[in-house]
């Protein structure tokens, strides 16, 4: 199912977490959570200072082999008439932003995640993952993903 522009646009604005999936030139998949936000027709995650193991990362060794790329924003309930995903199709490359978009982005960060405003987990000269969508796909288990994730995302907003 195709998930309309105004809700994947505020579901990608304020959902926490994504699963970035990326595939070796051998072919061995690798999957790992990801923080993200959007400028433009773009994603991008951060290559911070939360603790890694390997170097390069493997999404990135992965990324430079083979830049595709699949991105699932999903939620999960026990009641599974609630159960929903989207998935995203695309590429990805290492990016490093000139100054003014570095400083957009940190904007960006800080203000969608409030960990990122001690200054040690993000460096002033962060690298990035910018990621560009080519397809889309949605599910809900009730058949209507739109509404479903319309009621996801006004959870975030509600305090708990």
């Amino acid at each position: 199912m195709k998930l309309n522009d105004a809700i994947l646009q505020k579901l990608l604005n304020c959902w926490p977490v994504a699963r970035l999936a990326t595939v070796s030139a051998a072919g061995l998949p690798h999957a790992v959570p990801i923080v993200f936000v959007v400028e433009g027709v773009h994603l991008y995650s951060p290559i911070d200072g939360k603790l890694k193991n390997g170097t390069p990362l493997k999404r990135i060794r992965n990324i430079e082999e083979n830049p595709a790329v699949t991105l699932l924003l999903d939620d999960y309930h026990d009641d599974w008439q609630q159960l929903w995903w989207v998935r995203l199709d695309g590429e990805a490359e290492l990016h490093v932003p000139d100054a003014s978009v570095s400083r957009l982005l940190e904007k960006l960060l800080r203000t969608k995640y409030p960990q990122y405003e001690e200054g040690t987990l993000l460096p002033r000269d962060a690298h990035y993952l910018r990621i560009t969508w080519r397809q889309g796909a949605a599910w809900a288990q009730s058949g209507y993903p739109a509404h479903i994730i319309g009621q996801a995302i006004d959870r975030l907003a509600i305090p708990a």
